[in-house]
């Protein structure tokens, strides 16, 4: 702007606009970074213990196939990687006795930057005596 004498330059309330815009900017970039960080440490954690919750609903349903309703699954464990816990519940029941067919439920969680996070999958087996 020009003032009265000639001199160009700026008001205060042009720079205390101009201020508060960048400020703003600058905090939505922070919240947008950190938010990105947390989905990766989330994505990098589901990729970690996918494989090793697939593998024990492989061997639950592979022991209710040979054995049946006489199974010894473990009901509860705890995978760690990485220095992490990963604590794990199984759960498994008789849907129908009479054809065999057993449905395993099997429920992971862990703690993530101060947010709880869980993994659930299902799954079913039949027995043939």
């Amino acid at each position: 702007m020009m003032s009265k004498t000639g001199i160009k330059g700026f008001t205060l309330v042009e720079v205390m606009v101009t201020a508060a815009v960048l400020s703003l900017g600058a905090t939505l970039l922070y919240q947008a970074f950190f938010t990105s960080l947390n989905i990766f440490e989330y994505c990098v954690d589901y990729l970690r213990v996918s494989s090793l919750v697939d593998e024990k609903i492989w061997e639950a349903q592979d022991e209710l196939r040979r054995r049946g309703p006489s199974a010894g699954i473990d009901s509860s464990g705890e995978f760690v990687n990485k220095a992490r816990n990963f604590p794990w519940n199984l759960n498994y029941g008789a849907i129908d006795e009479k054809n065999g067919l057993y449905r395993i439920d099997f429920t992971l969680s862990w703690k993530s930057v101060g947010r709880d996070n869980a993994l659930l999958r299902t799954a079913y087996a039949t027995y043939k005596k």
